[in-house]
């Protein structure tokens, strides 16, 4: 199993002690690094303000050789949660898968373009009791 890389994107300035020098030297060729997570993060954030209204406030972006994993929170409308208190998980849960395939669709080369690899799959696991989405996006092997 490939390792996992957390990217995230931080305005502080990079830690100059020995432990984090040698965190940064053990990079795995074939991730992605922290502007090209971002560049994801943005553009999904985007996508979904779009189609809903309301864009996620925490998005994280993961990858390993092949694969890009971004995590969706605090995502929801006031419209989606109150279907949810009134028990209609698996309505909301639809419609977001639905509105998820729109947003793969407008992602999709934005991605491509960031990567520099072709996206060959997408796939979204929607919760919305937790207010959250996990996207799995598979990139052509190098």
């Amino acid at each position: 199993m490939a390792p996992v890389t957390r990217l995230a994107v931080s305005a502080r300035k990079p830690d100059a002690s020995p432990t984090a020098r040698k965190r940064q030297r053990g990079s795995v060729p074939g991730t992605i690094a922290g502007p090209t997570a971002m560049t994801i993060c943005n553009a999904i954030t985007a996508a979904l303000k779009q189609s809903c209204g309301k864009g996620p406030t925490k998005v994280r972006a993961y990858s390993t050789h092949d694969h890009v994993a971004v995590v969706v929170q605090d995502m929801l409308t006031t419209l989606e949660r109150t279907l949810l208190q009134d028990g209609h998980e698996q309505m909301v849960s639809e419609a977001r898968q639905v509105l998820i395939e729109r947003v793969a669709q407008e992602c999709r080369s934005t991605i491509e373009q960031a990567t520099g690899r072709r996206v060959v799959g997408w796939q979204t696991e929607v919760n919305p009791s937790a207010d959250r989405a996990f996207t799995l996006v598979q990139l052509q092997p190098l």
